[in-house]
């Protein structure tokens, strides 16, 4: 099977394990929304651009399937997946401490541009019930609008990033290499030819 080939599939798969976590989410109602373990996983293995295209894809096809927000939050998967490859990609392991404030890296930028679209697209509304009510009651407090969403979706961002990055790094060590080294079959094709 051609690299690009392998890359494509890679990134469906990717966008079909963040599309299963969202509806997931939704469906408990849980305060994370567990969309981006994909994006993570494809950021790590590919790097910025794989990232960035697993959750623009995961984002729209989750708007057309209900979830409307998810197209316009798309754009703050987008920048996670920029920057979660930009510190992730080619690295195996990741010690517990430097995953800790490295996902605040990869954090912070995609939780204020999240959190401007609540406040600006969506006057603090989200599909996320919980997270829409504690921003609308911090709201009415010093913080006001903006400042209740960026709180909030840092938090929340923070822990169902933390989450992903875990977990891809923990499977990255189980999977068999070839899955997960796609530019080692690239060089080891153009050595055969």
């Amino acid at each position: 099977m051609k690299n690009n080939t392998k890359k494509l599939t890679f990134i469906a798969l990717a966008v079909a394990i963040n599309i299963a976590g969202s509806k997931l989410a939704l469906l408990l109602h849980l305060p994370i929304f567990l969309d981006s373990i994909g994006t993570m996983f494809v950021a790590v293995v590919l790097g910025p651009l794989g990232g960035a295209a697993a959750a623009l894809v995961g984002g729209l096809i989750n708007g057309v399937l209900g979830d409307v927000y998810a197209i316009y939050f798309s754009l703050s998967g987008v920048l996670m997946g920029l920057i979660a490859g930009a510190l992730f990609h080619g690295k195996e392991e990741c010690p517990t401490r430097a995953l800790f404030w490295k996902t605040l890296i990869v954090t912070l930028p995609a939780s204020a541009l999240s959190a401007c679209i609540e406040t600006f697209l969506f006057g603090g509304i989200t599909s996320a019930a919980t997270t829409t009510f504690i921003i609308q009651v911090l709201s009415q407090t010093a913080l006001r609008l903006f400042g209740s969403a960026f709180i909030i979706q840092a938090i929340t961002d923070y822990a169902d990033k933390f989450i992903a990055l875990l977990l891809v790094m923990l499977c990255m060590g189980n999977l068999p290499y070839e899955f997960t080294h796609f530019a080692d079959d690239q060089k080891k094709n153009r050595e055969t030819a």
